[in-house]
């Protein structure tokens, strides 16, 4: 079990301009997680801004402190087969990495990272956002590009069914189910517009992304089989555990 702290907002300006104030300000020394269902100023890649609405996705933050430099190796890309491994082993669903930052699925962006180094404090931030179902308060910006990955939460639930792979007696089925089931008591239907907040999908990309930042470099089917083709992936394309 990882040892860290967890808090939940219902809207902060950017979860990763939270946590770096925090650290600024000497408010936290471990390990972190901060999820929000809302966020005012989100930060996107190449200084775009981020659109975090609520209900239809999760967004959260990584706050790591490091002992070793080398845990900062490629965190970025280990970051995204995090998220990939999690909708592939849980839901059996085949993201794809956009080199090095993004996940797409049929062909929409679904998840952006954004990671910052606290070099003073020997700490990165790594902030993820995935969007779950559809957002329909996107900007014009983004509009062309963005994607979700389900179309309602009976979708994640029929997924999560029929994972052969997934025992029913694991802690990620029970927790990632009891968070989505509850779509009708007593005859009552659930607005289905109000997403209860799935803590245990947060949890089981973190545990991957921490067994990846030992590691020296990628496992190469990621590479090989997983990726986006773009520009900046060859740099590192030799890479492999």
């Amino acid at each position: 079990m990882i040892n860290f702290l967890f808090e939940k907002l219902d809207i902060v300006d950017s979860t990763n301009d939270y946590l770096t104030r925090e650290v600024e300000n000497g408010k936290v020394c471990k390990d972190k997680i901060l999820i929000s269902k809302y966020q005012s100023n989100g930060h996107g890649s190449n200084g775009k801004s981020f659109i975090s609405d609520s209900n239809v996705g999760i967004y959260f933050t990584l706050l790591h402190f490091y002992d070793n430099d080398k845990e900062l190796k490629f965190i970025t890309q280990k970051a995204a087969v995090a998220v990939y491994q999690f909708f592939k082993n849980t839901f059996d669903i085949e993201l794809k990495i956009k080199w090095v930052n993004d996940l797409y699925y049929n062909d929409k962006k679904v998840c952006g990272i954004l990671c910052r180094n606290l070099i003073k404090y020997k700490a990165v931030i790594i902030g993820i956002g995935i969007d779950l179902f559809e957002n329909k308060n996107v900007n014009d910006e983004i509009r062309d590009i963005a994607g979700y990955i389900f179309k309602d939460k009976k979708e994640i639930i029929a997924k999560l069914e029929h994972n052969t792979k997934l025992s029913k007696e694991s802690c990620a089925y029970k927790n990632l189910y009891t968070d989505f089931k509850s779509l009708k008591i007593d005859g009552i239907v659930i607005d289905d517009s109000s997403l209860w907040e799935p803590d245990q999908i947060v949890i089981d990309i973190v545990q991957i992304i921490y067994s990846l930042i030992k590691t020296e470099g990628l496992p190469r089917i990621y590479i090989d089989k997983n990726i986006i083709k773009d520009e900046r992936i060859y740099e590192d394309y030799n890479l492999e555990c």
